[in-house]
């Protein structure tokens, strides 16, 4: 989220500064940054993703170059209704279209966002910074609420900012940097999923990807299967399981992963390519 609202904001006519605690920019060739980019920052880097119809939908209304430059890095057009067989689906009707969706490999997506905003006149990208903390005005503006003024890096540098946006997701330090300043904590409304997911990517040959014989996920007995399409003839399978399913836990081992897809006749021929990831 944080490259899109930093490319949204200056493209309002603001002087933005985004901070990105990873050192390594992106990879010219936006496919490279599977193997050649590494964010630590991001703890699902290169995890099962799918960007939804809905995310495409706004992309198109508010950054319409960055579905284009997407596709040329490889990224895939995908409507899983058209995809499903007719026997299946009933055939395509008016208005599916909407649930098409651009997908690919987070590594490329985030390389080619990151790509156009580096070209965002009034971005600047500031790389291998992190955050210590916020910066707050000597006169609050109203009785007992600091005022936010900027933030302080991590080598000491301060800069000063009308507003401080914080995209750094769910283990972000802000509630911490916000105690510090005397300001009440933020409201925060958080779930446990309980689920775990085992996933492995894969590569075609000539580029394609499996057909699909049902939905994206598949709910069975005490386990779901996804199956993703996504970039230049790639495509990620995984096991979704509960956190407490002591007895899947194997799962993380190619071996039982494999012989546990092997089980399930709608996903099986998704195996039927090059493993491009095995850890």
């Amino acid at each position: 989220a944080g490259s899109p609202t930093a490319m949204l904001l200056a493209r309002d006519g603001h002087r933005v500064r985004l901070l990105e605690r990873d050192p390594a920019p992106p990879p010219d060739d936006p496919a490279a940054g599977w193997t050649a980019w590494e964010r630590r920052g991001v703890g699902q880097f290169r995890l099962l993703h799918m960007f939804l119809p809905r995310w495409r939908q706004t992309i198109e209304a508010e950054l319409p170059e960055l579905l284009p430059a997407l596709e040329a890095a490889g990224a895939l057009s995908f409507n899983f209704v058209a995809n499903v067989p007719v026997e299946v689906s009933g055939g395509i009707r008016p208005g599916d279209e909407r649930f098409t969706l651009v997908t690919a490999r987070r590594p490329v997506i985030e390389a080619v966002m990151a790509g156009l905003a580096m070209a965002t006149p009034g971005l600047e990208i500031f790389r291998g910074v992190a955050v210590k903390g916020l910066l707050i005005a000597d006169r609050p503006r109203l009785p007992g609420v600091p005022h936010v003024t900027g933030i302080e890096t991590e080598d000491g540098r301060l800069l000063h900012a009308d507003l401080v946006v914080d995209a750094s997701g769910r283990r972000s330090p802000l509630p911490r940097w916000l105690a510090a300043v005397g300001a009440p904590p933020p409201v925060e409304e958080m779930e446990d999923s309980g689920f775990r997911y085992y996933g492995r990517h894969f590569r075609s040959g000539d580029g394609s990807v499996p057909p699909a014989f049902g939905p994206p996920l598949q709910h069975y007995d005490s386990i779901s299967l996804v199956v993703l399409p996504a970039d230049n003839g790639t495509w990620g399978i995984g096991i979704v399981s509960s956190a407490d399913d002591t007895a899947l836990r194997p799962a993380r081992h190619e071996e039982t992963w494999t012989r546990i897809i092997k089980n399930y006749p709608l996903v099986a021929h998704w195996l039927e390519g090059e493993p491009i990831l095995t850890r």
